[in-house]
């Protein structure tokens, strides 16, 4: 863990020339700090505009600096800011005037917000919220993490986390009297408040599974025979030349992923091997592991778009015969399917809700976002921001759910101890979504993903 001692300096704006550049100090230095390059410590909470030189006495730029004293700061420590014309120069001069102090170093990816959370300033989820701030590509997802920044499942879970210690502490009293039966209005009330809790964490999960999906973005796979117009139709959505069209078949080997905003959404789409028919198998041992790979991507997508060519006969058959070949029959992706090349199409009826495009003329791509904006309105279910938007809160929530299932299945008047042991493995799991409690593990992983002055 990296001391909090030290005092941390860092670019808080983004490199390069610009109209403004801020450089952010924090820690016990910070005051010192300012003495040496701004002359003096300011008011709290006010800019003033001074000169800012460095050890030297030379002039390096004027600017405004603020200060913060803790706790009263973005990061509950002593705090100030430089905010300084923006050129990549003066950057350069100002970091090195600071490096140059004792006591001062440059500040690791994320630091300032590992402090903020560490001095209580804000919690883990919040934390979380924030870096997804940063990197939300869509509308959806900036919508969605900023409906975070206040932390609201922190303030859930950890209503539930005291409403679980209070019944813990219910038993423990209990315990202290293990020659007696439990009163039958405690055992009624804690019977009823676990019922209680355990039914609004399954609401919780079972309504926000839209939420991984907004902020990791669709899978989508694109599927069909060799030749099928895959390539041509991933290089149509892009809007550039991502894949290799050629009417040989089988030049798609690898996967190849484009990530598109559409509607709003974070969309990653794949484009795959061709699958050939069973009975003329690829022999070649590349094609091979294409198609193995492209079956893999398509049983673990979120929606498979199906390119059926046009003038196929039979055009359900082959594409229930596509979906036997890829394996996901069982628990299958959202289907969405395509008659492609409709350029080549000569009197052949399109199955009812198929959707039919000819990439090569760039027409039916439009009316295909429109139906695949349905569809994933339909797979994200509302437009209400989700809770939960990481993968560690729900495996979070569903360890506190088991434990809270289970904890229900002991005989309280028999085994409260038992029971006393499930919640307290239950509040522990609550407790790491917020950082309340045990989560040294997930913070270098967490804050690395932050840029150096964040």
């Amino acid at each position: 863990m990296l001391g909090q001692d030290e005092t941390i300096f860092a670019l808080g704006t983004a490199g390069g020339r610009g109209g403004i550049q801020v450089i952010r100090i924090s820690g016990a230095g910070a005051g010192g700090a300012l003495r040496a390059l701004a002359g003096g410590i300011p008011p709290p909470r006010m800019l003033r505009f001074t000169a800012i030189r460095d050890g030297d006495g030379a002039l390096l730029d004027r600017g405004m600096a603020v200060w913060f004293p803790h706790p009263a700061s973005p990061t509950g420590e002593d705090y100030a800011e430089l905010h300084l014309h923006g050129a990549p120069q003066i950057a350069r001069l100002v970091l090195g005037a600071l490096g140059a102090l004792e006591g001062l170093r440059l500040a690791e990816a994320g630091e300032f917000t590992r402090r903020a959370f560490l001095n209580g300033k804000m919690s883990l989820d919040q934390a979380e919220a924030l870096a997804d701030v940063i990197d939300a590509d869509t509308i959806t997802q900036h919508r969605q993490a900023m409906a975070r920044l206040d932390a609201p499942l922190s303030q859930i879970t950890e209503t539930w986390r005291a409403q679980l210690i209070n019944m813990m502490a219910q038993l423990e009293a209990v315990l202290d009297f293990a020659d007696e039966e439990i009163p039958q209005n405690i055992l009624d009330t804690l019977n009823r408040e676990l019922k209680e809790i355990t039914k609004e964490i399954n609401d919780l999960i079972k309504e926000n599974k839209r939420g991984p999906i907004i902020r990791d973005g669709i899978n989508i796979v694109l599927l069909g025979k060799p030749n099928a117009g895959k390539s041509t139709f991933l290089n149509a959505l892009a809007g550039r030349e991502e894949a290799i069209v050629s009417a040989e078949a089988g030049t798609t080997r690898d996967i190849i992923n484009v990530s598109l905003d559409i509607q709003g959404y974070a969309v990653h789409i794949k484009d795959t091997a061709g699958l050939r028919p069973t009975q003329s198998a690829p022999k070649n041992a590349i094609e091979q592991e294409g198609v193995r790979r492209a079956t893999k991507a398509a049983q673990q997508a979120d929606i498979v778009v199906a390119l059926i060519e046009a003038n196929t006969p039979n055009p359900k058959t082959a594409l229930n015969e596509l979906l036997k070949q890829a394996e996901i029959t069982k628990k299958p992706p959202i289907i969405m399917p395509v008659i492609s090349k409709a350029d080549l199409q000569k009197n052949q009826t399109t199955p009812k809700n198929w959707t039919k495009i000819s990439a090569k003329n760039n027409t039916g791509l439009e009316k295909w976002q429109q139906k695949l904006s349905e569809i994933m309105e339909t797979l994200i279910e509302t437009n209400e921001s989700a809770l939960i938007s990481r993968q560690r809160h729900q495996n979070l929530l569903k360890e506190c759910q088991t434990r809270l299932t289970q904890a229900q299945k002991i005989n309280l008047n028999k085994n409260p101890e038992l029971t006393a042991e499930e919640l307290r493995t239950a509040a522990a799991a609550l407790g790491r979504i917020s950082g309340r409690i045990d989560v040294e593990d997930v913070l270098d992983a967490i804050f690395k993903s932050f840029c150096i002055g964040k």
